[in-house]
C-alpha cells in the first residue's frame, strides 16, 4: 500500500510528464527557428561586407592604372582618400610591380605585406577582412596586317601588371550588428518560452487535478474516512467514474462494519479462551516438573546401574591381563586378548550410556595426561577388528600420518579413544569391502597449543542427504525400522559429538550412499615434552605377500622408513618366482593369509617351501576371524603371528626377533648398524638460540665422528661461515635478532655457501613455513622433535648430493610454472609480469571456492564462466598446469557437462593448490625498471 507522500510524488511525476510532453515541441521549434534566423543574419552581414570591400577594391585598382602608369602621386592619394572615407576601412595601400610600396592612407597594416596573388582575394585574420587585386595596365595598338579576306583592321588588347591594392577592413561593426541582433533574437524566444511555460503548466495542472481528487480519494478510503470521499466533485467528464467510485465506498464502509463486528466478537472469543489456557497452563507446568523429575531419576538410575556393571567387569579385565603375563601359546594367547576386547566393548557400552546421563547433567570433564597418538589408533583398530571384521568382510584399515604430526600429546587419551572408537567402530560396521582409513593431520600449532584434523573415511554404504540429520540425536539410528541390519544404542555419536566440543572443536560428516561417508572433526590438544623412541634401522630383505594394494602399500612405506627394502607380490605364484631367483637375499617372509580353508593350505605350502628348502623365516599376517594359529605344525613352522591391522610397534618388535637363535631357521643374520662411516669427517655447523638443542645435536653427532661447530645465533654463524668453510648447516628458525631465514639469506650471499645444503630445524612446519623455509634458500627441514636415525639419514642425504637449491626449485616448478614464458609474453618486463601473476595468483582462493560452490549446485553454465575466466588468464601468467588443467575442464564442461567431472575438477583444484603452494619459490629476476 501506498503511502500518501508516495502518492503524491506518483501525481508530480504524471504532471511533469505532462508538462514536458507539452512544452517539448514548442521548445525544439523556437530554438530551431532561433538558429535559423541567426545564423541566416550572421551570413548576410558577412555577405555584404565582402562585396562592399571587394567593391572598393577593384574600383581602386581600375582609377589607379594611369596615377601609377604616369607616377602621379597626388592623384594617388586622392583616390585612396576617397576610399578611406568608407565605412569599415581601416587602412589602404599601393604597391608597384616589384612590390614595393608607392601610397598608403589610414591605419598601420595587422598583417605583412608578403602575399601578392595575380587575381583578387579576400582574406579574414584576427577580426580583420583583406582585399588584394593585381593592378594592370591596358594599351590598345593598332596592328600593322591588314587582313585582305575581311578587309578589316584588327586591334590586339595588351595587358601588363603595374601594382596591387591592399585595403583592411575591420569586422568590429559588423560583430556589434551580430550581438545585437543575437540579443534581440535571444530576448524574443526567452519571452516566448517564458509565456508557452506558464501556459504548459496551467494546463497541465488543469488536465491532472482530478488524478490528485482521485488518489486523495483513495488515501482517505484506505484511511476508512468515507464520508470525505462521498464529499468529493469532480469535472462533468468524469462523472461515470465519480459513480463508481461512490459505489466502492458505499461497499468497503459495509464491509469495514462487518469486519470490526467479526473482530469484535473473535475478541471475545479470545477471552473466552485465555480462562482455559491459563488452567491448561497450570497443567502442562505440572507435568514438566514430574517429566523433569522423572529424567533426573532415569539418569541417577542410569548412572548406578552402569557403575554397578562396570564394577565385576573391572575385574573379568583385571584377572584377563593377569592371565596374559603367562601365557605362552599363541593360540591361548588370543582366546585371552578376545576376551579382554569383548569386556573392553561391553564396557564401551557401559561407558556410553554412563557418559550421556553425565553429558545430560552437565557433569562431564576432561582429563590431561600424555599419550602417543599413533599408538591409540594402533590400539583402537586391534580391539575393532577382533570383534567387527568377518569371513564376508575383508576390508583393510589402514591408518595415516602427516609428516608434521608429534606421536605425544597431553589431553584426555580416554575421550580421544572414545572417539575414535565411535568413528572407526561405526566406518568398519557399514562397510562391506574396500578399506577404512583414518587420516590425521596437525591443523594449527601455537606455543603450547595443538589442533589436530581427523578424518575417518570408509567405503562402506553411505547415508542418504535426507537422513543426515539424525546422526547426532539422542537414541536415534538412520536405518530405526524391526528388520535394520545393524543395531547399535544410538548414542555413540551424540556423545561423540559432545566430547569435540569440549575439546574446542567441530564435527561435519558428508556421505553418498553406495560410496562411502567421511567423518571430519577437529580437537585441541597440547604439546608433549616426550619424543618418540628412534628406531635403529632393520637392514633387511624381506619379501611381502600382500593381496590388498592399499595395504601392501601401507605396509610398504612403513618398512622403508625402518630401514627395511621390501618387494612385494600380490599372489602365490608372484612369490614363488621371486623366492626362485632372490632366495640368498632374503632375511625373511611376510604373509597376509585371508581366513578360510584354501588360504590355510596355501599359507602352510608356502611357509613350508620357504622354511625347508630355503631356510627363510616367516611372519604370518592374519585379520580376524583368523584361525591358522589352531593348526600347530603352521604354527610352529612360522617365526611369529601378527594380527591385522598391523601395529607399526609389533611389526618392528617382531623383525628385531629375527636375529634371536632359532633352531627352525638357518638363514644368516645381518647386524644392524647405521651407516656411520660415511659421516666421519664431516664438518657441520649447528645454529640454535636454545643451549640444550645444541647439545643434544652435539651428544649425537660427535660420538661417530663428525666435527660439528655450535653458535646460538644468525649473527655468530655468519662470523662463524666467514672465517670457516662447512660441509652441512643446521639452522633453526625461530632465534632472535636475526631468524633464520634472514641468517640463511645472508649465507647465499657468500660465495662459499651458495651451494652448501642448509637444513632447518623448526618446531613446526606448515605447509605456508615449509614454503617460506624453502624460499629463503634452505634445502629442507626436519620437524622438532628430532628423530636421531632421521637427523643422521639426512646428514648422509645431503652431503652425498650434487643437487644445487636452484635444481631443487626449478625441479618443484617444472611443470607448475615456466618463468620464461610469464616473461616472453611482456617483453622481459618482470614487474609487469609478477604483477599479473600475483593478480592471478591472488584470485585463485576466491576462485576455488566459487568452482566447488557451482559443483555442488551443478551450475554448468557458472562453473564454465569461472574455469574460463582462470584458463585465460593462466596463458599470460606462465602457469602451465593451470591453464593445462583448465582448458581440460572447460573441455569437457562443453562437450559433456557434469558427467564424471567430479576428477577433472579435483585435477584442476589440485594444480590450483600446488600453485599456491609453491608460489613463494618462483625465482623472480630483478624488477625492470
Amino acid at each position: 500500500m501506498k503511502t500518501p507522500l508516495l502518492k503524491k510524488l506518483s501525481t508530480m511525476n504524471v504532471r511533469q510528464t505532462l508538462f514536458w510532453f507539452l512544452f517539448t515541441p514548442v521548445l525544439l521549434i523556437s530554438l530551431f527557428v532561433g538558429i535559423f534566423l541567426l545564423t541566416t543574419r550572421f551570413h548576410d552581414l558577412d555577405h555584404n561586407l565582402h562585396e562592399r570591400v571587394s567593391h572598393i577594391t577593384k574600383q581602386v585598382a581600375t582609377t589607379s592604372e594611369y596615377a601609377i602608369v604616369f607616377s602621379d602621386q597626388n592623384m594617388m592619394y586622392r583616390i585612396l582618400q576617397n576610399a578611406l572615407n568608407s565605412d569599415d576601412i581601416n587602412g589602404i595601400r599601393l604597391f608597384n610591380s616589384e612590390q614595393k610600396r608607392l601610397a598608403e592612407l589610414g591605419k598601420a597594416p595587422s598583417m605583412q605585406d608578403t602575399f601578392f596573388p595575380e587575381k583578387t582575394q579576400l582574406r579574414e585574420i584576427d577580426g580583420y577582412l583583406q582585399s588584394i587585386s593585381p593592378i594592370y595596365y591596358t594599351s590598345n595598338t593598332p596592328d600593322s596586317v591588314f587582313d585582305i579576306n575581311s578587309g578589316l583592321f584588327n586591334p590586339v588588347d595588351q595587358r601588363s601588371l603595374i601594382g596591387w591594392v591592399k585595403i583592411e577592413a575591420n569586422t568590429a561593426a559588423i560583430q556589434i550588428d551580430k550581438y545585437q541582433y543575437a540579443s534581440l533574437v535571444i530576448f524574443i524566444l526567452v519571452l516566448f518560452n517564458t509565456v508557452i511555460i506558464l501556459a504548459a503548466f496551467r494546463l497541465a495542472t488543469s488536465l491532472t487535478q482530478p488524478i490528485d481528487k482521485l488518489s486523495s480519494a483513495l488515501n482517505k478510503l484506505v484511511k476508512g474516512q468515507f464520508s470525505n470521499v462521498k464529499l468529493m466533485t469532480l469535472p462533468p467528464e468524469y462523472a461515470s467514474l465519480q459513480k463508481d467510485l461512490l459505489d466502492l465506498t458505499e461497499r468497503l464502509e459495509n464491509h469495514n462494519e462487518e469486519l470490526v463486528s467479526g473482530i469484535e466478537q473473535a475478541t471475545e472469543d479470545i477471552r473466552r479462551s485465555m480462562d482455559s489456557m491459563e488452567e491448561k497452563s497450570a497443567q502442562l507446568h505440572i507435568a514438566n516438573r514430574e517429566a523433569m523429575e522423572s529424567n533426573r531419576l532415569k539418569s541417577q538410575f542410569l548412572a548406578n546401574i552402569s557403575h554397578e556393571v562396570r564394577t565385576p567387569l573391572n575385574a573379568i579385565l583385571g584377572y584377563t591381563k593377569t592371565l596374559q603375563k603367562d601365557i605362552e601359546d599363541t593360540q591361548h594367547r588370543l582366546y585371552i586378548d578376545t576376551i579382554e576386547q569383548s569386556t573392553n566393548s561391553l564396557l564401551a557400552i557401559i561407558g556410553d550410556i554412563l557418559d550421556f546421563s553425565k553429558i545430560e547433567a552437565g557433569k562431564l570433564s576432561l582429563e590431561n595426561n600424555h599419550f602417543n597418538l599413533k599408538a591409540l589408533i594402533d590400539d583402537v583398530y586391534q580391539i575393532l577388528s577382533i570383534n567387527l571384521l568377518t569371513k564376508e568382510k575383508q576390508i583393510d584399515l589402514v591408518p595415516e600420518f602427516s609428516s608434521d604430526t608429534p606421536e605425544w600429546f597431553v589431553g584426555d587419551s580416554t575421550r580421544v579413544r572414545q572417539i575414535l572408537t565411535n568413528l572407526i567402530g561405526n566406518a568398519i560396521k557399514f562397510t562391506h569391502q574396500g578399506a577404512v582409513r583414518t587420516k590425521v593431520s596437525l591443523l594449527s600449532s601455537h606455543q603450547q597449543d595443538v589442533t589436530l584434523s581427523f578424518q575417518i573415511i570408509d567405503t562402506g554404504i553411505g547415508i542418504p542427504e535426507q537422513k543426515i540429520h539424525r546422526l547426532f540425536k539422542p537414541f536415534s539410528q538412520v536405518d530405526t525400522s524391526t528388520t535394520r541390519q545393524f543395531g547399535g544404542t544410538g548414542l555413540g555419536l551424540v556423545i561423540t559429538k559432545k566430547l569435540v566440543e569440549q575439546m574446542h572443536g567441530k564435527i561435519e560428516v558428508s556421505s553418498a550412499p553406495d560410496i562411502g561417508s567421511t567423518f571430519r572433526f577437529t580437537i585441541n590438544l597440547k604439546n608433549s615434552n616426550k619424543n618418540a623412541q628412534s628406531k635403529v634401522p632393520l637392514d633387511f630383505e624381506v619379501a611381502l605377500l600382500e593381496p590388498s594394494l592399499t595395504y601392501k602399500n601401507y605396509l610398504d612405506r612403513y618398512l622403508q622408513s625402518i630401514g627395511v627394502h621390501c618387494q612385494s607380490s600380490s599372489d602365490l605364484e608372484q612369490m614363488i618366482a621371486f623366492l626362485n631367483h632372490h632366495r640368498s637375499k632374503l632375511d625373511c617372509l611376510l604373509i597376509s593369509t585371508v581366513p578360510g580353508e584354501q588360504g590355510i593350505i596355501e599359507t602352510r605350502e608356502l611357509v613350508t617351501y620357504a622354511t625347508q628348502q630355503f631356510g627363510i623365516p616367516c611372519i604370518l599376517m592374519i585379520q580376524p576371524p583368523g584361525k591358522i594359529t589352531q593348526y600347530h605344525d603352521l604354527k610352529h613352522l612360522c617365526r611369529d603371528i601378527l594380527l591385522k591391522p598391523i601395529s607399526h610397534e609389533r611389526l618392528y618388535k617382531a623383525l628385531q626377533r629375527l636375529n634371536a637363535s632359532d633352531p627352525t631357521t638357518t638363514a644368516p643374520q645381518k647386524a644392524i648398524s647405521p651407516p656411520y662411516e660415511k659421516l666421519k669427517g664431516l664438518s657441520i655447523l649447528a645454529v640454535d638460540d636454545s643451549p640444550i638443542n645444541l647439545q643434544l645435536l652435539n651428544h649425537w653427532l660427535t660420538p661417530i665422528g663428525v666435527d660439528i661447530t655450535l653458535v646460538y645465533s644468525g649473527r655468530q654463524a655468519l662470523d662463524m661461515a666467514e672465517s670457516q668453510t662447512f660441509d652441512l648447516i643446521f639452522m633453526d628458525i625461530q632465534m632472535p635478532e636475526m631468524d633464520g631465514m634472514e641468517t640463511t639469506q645472508h649465507l647465499r650471499k657468500l660465495p662459499n655457501y651458495q651451494d652448501t645444503p642448509i637444513i632447518a630445524l623448526t618446531a613446526h612446519a606448515l605447509a605456508s613455513e615449509q614454503q617460506q623455509i624453502l624460499a629463503s634458500g634452505m634445502n629442507a627441514y626436519l620437524s622438532k622433535p628430532i628423530d636421531e636415525e632421521l637427523l643422521l639419514h639426512t646428514i648422509e642425504k645431503w652431503c652425498s648430493s650434487t643437487e644445487t637449491l636452484q635444481d631443487q626449485i626449478d625441479a618443484k616448478l617444472v611443470n607448475i610454472f615456466d618463468l620464461n614464458k610469464a616473461l616472453t609474453i611482456v617483453d622481459g618486463k618482470t614487474d609487469i609480469a609478477k604483477e599479473m601473476f600475483d593478480m592471478l595468483a591472488d584470485s585463485l582462493d576466491a576462485e576455488k571456492k566459487l568452482i566447488l560452490h557451482h559443483l555442488e549446485k551443478q551450475d554448468t553454465k557458472k562453473l564454465i564462466e569461472v574455469v574460463h575466466r582462470i584458463h585465460g588468464a593462466s596463458k599470460y601468467t606462465g602457469t602451465v598446469n593451470i591453464a593445462r588443467q583448465a582448458g581440460f575442464l572447460e573441455t569437457h564442461l562443453k562437450e559433456l557437462g557434469m558427467e564424471d567431472v567430479e576428477g577433472v575438477v579435483d585435477d584442476f583444484i589440485d594444480a590450483i593448490e600446488e600453485l599456491l603452494a609453491n608460489r613463494q619459490l618462483i625465482p623472480w629476476p630483478a624488477l625492470s625498471v
